[in-house]
């Protein structure tokens, strides 16, 4: 791979967002008086609720993308603020946010994390414009063409891929799925099972469990009774359970840990608790998660480009106070393509047009999280994953990078 290219044409992106942006004006032709315009790019995001893992580096990525993008537009008079609010990862909180938002004025908004919130938006955000673009979303049923809704990650059939590519070369062939009922996970948990049985595995019927559970004592045992009959006819070396869920999960594999058969069997993860420190941060689900596995994917980023992305996760760290993952980043990214489209105007805009300029913008914008180029329904075009397991490091755990799929080529690494 040409690893010089991405860096010159990322590169070249931010200068011509520089050009552009003092050709915007600082001052009105006719007059010579100052034109300045106060932009604000919204936030909603889980900051105190479950998956705040996400939502807390997401805040950071935002206000950090806004200082970077001000640096970048000095004497351009245009300026550019956040406008954060808190979802608890809560569909009507996510609605009542963007309907307080729109109503204050603000065109565009980066979130909210999940697809069960996304849903919930989508029919006001449809009636009463307003740009969203998700970085996490990943429900095949909002991959709609023509709408204000913009998802800087990929639909979940590709990682629907990715993960049945993963477990069935590790040689599983019976997949006994676990799953949150909320849009995102049920999606996830769909396209999996429809690409594992597509390479010739078999998929138990599943458990599917709460968005509101908090105790997991009955799913635990359904899920045991599944895998007991999948081991009655397949050695443990060929079962394995695939989890698609949010920070709960750590009660999960706390309740799992109870039962030394569901022990036995490999476990797999879903994007949703991929990194999360909710999980290192409980002994009990660390000393389960290790046990079986528990490779979770994760949009990837291209690690041939670290120097281009590092830098930007160090400081959303510090930031933040936890290591981001690439749906923090992907944040960052779309902050600075906001900051693209809204500069290409001299004036003010319209959503429509807002719309048009974004996709623009993305088309040929390379970040953090590399090519940001969207489809036709407005989702990510291009998608790598990464697996990231719970492993031992130094005196505890940690979140380490044990495989790698490749979309294009389906290529995986290990």
């Amino acid at each position: 791979m040409d690893t010089s290219r991405p860096l010159l044409r990322r590169a070249g992106a931010l200068a011509a967002m520089a050009v552009t942006l003092m050709a915007a004006g600082a001052c009105d032709d006719s007059t010579g008086t100052s034109n300045r315009r106060e932009v604000t790019i919204g936030g909603i995001f889980s900051l105190t609720g479950n998956w705040s893992s996400l939502g807390v580096t997401s805040k950071a990525a935002l206000e950090l993308a806004i200082e970077d993008a001000n640096a970048q537009a000095a004497g351009s008079g245009v300026t550019f603020v956040a406008d954060v609010r808190d979802t608890k990862l809560d569909p009507a909180a996510a609605l009542a946010a963007v309907q307080s938002m729109r109503g204050d004025g603000v065109q565009i908004i980066i979130g909210p994390q999940s697809s069960a919130e996304l849903a919930a938006i989508k029919p006001y955000v449809d009636a009463n414009p307003v740009l969203i673009v998700s970085q996490s979303s990943t429900a095949g049923s909002l991959a709609i063409a023509g709408d204000h809704i913009f998802r800087f990650t990929a639909a979940d059939s590709l990682e629907g891929v990715a993960s049945a590519a993963l477990a069935y070369g590790d040689g599983i062939r019976t997949l006994i799925p676990v799953w949150r009922a909320d849009a995102g996970n049920q999606g996830l948990h769909v396209a999996t099972r429809r690409a594992f049985a597509a390479r010739g595995g078999t998929v138990s019927s599943g458990v599917e469990y709460g968005a509101t559970t908090t105790s997991f004592t009955a799913t635990i045992a359904a899920l045991g009774t599944q895998v007991r009959a999948a081991l009655a006819t397949r050695p443990a070396s060929e079962v394995g359970v695939y989890l698609a869920g949010f920070d709960e999960i750590a009660d999960v594999f706390t309740a799992a840990a109870a039962d030394p058969v569901l022990a036995s069997v490999r476990w797999y993860g879903a994007d949703g608790i991929a990194q999360s420190s909710a999980l290192t941060a409980r002994p009990a689900a660390v000393s389960f998660a290790e046990t079986v596995g528990f490779p979770s994917a994760l949009f990837g980023l291209d690690l041939t480009a670290r120097t281009s992305w590092e830098p930007i996760a160090q400081r959303i760290q510090q930031r933040a106070g936890n290591a981001p993952d690439a749906f923090a980043l992907a944040v960052y990214d779309a902050v600075r393509v906001a900051a693209l489209a809204y500069i290409t105007s001299r004036d003010g805009v319209d959503v429509d047009s807002l719309a048009a300029r974004y996709a623009q913008a993305a088309s040929s914008y390379h970040g953090a999280t590399g090519w940001a180029a969207l489809n036709a329904a407005g989702d990510r075009r291009y998608a790598d994953f990464d697996f990231w397991a719970i492993r031992p490091s130094g005196t505890s755990h940690a979140w380490t990078r044990v495989a790698g799929y490749e979309t294009r080529s389906g290529t995986l690494t290990r």
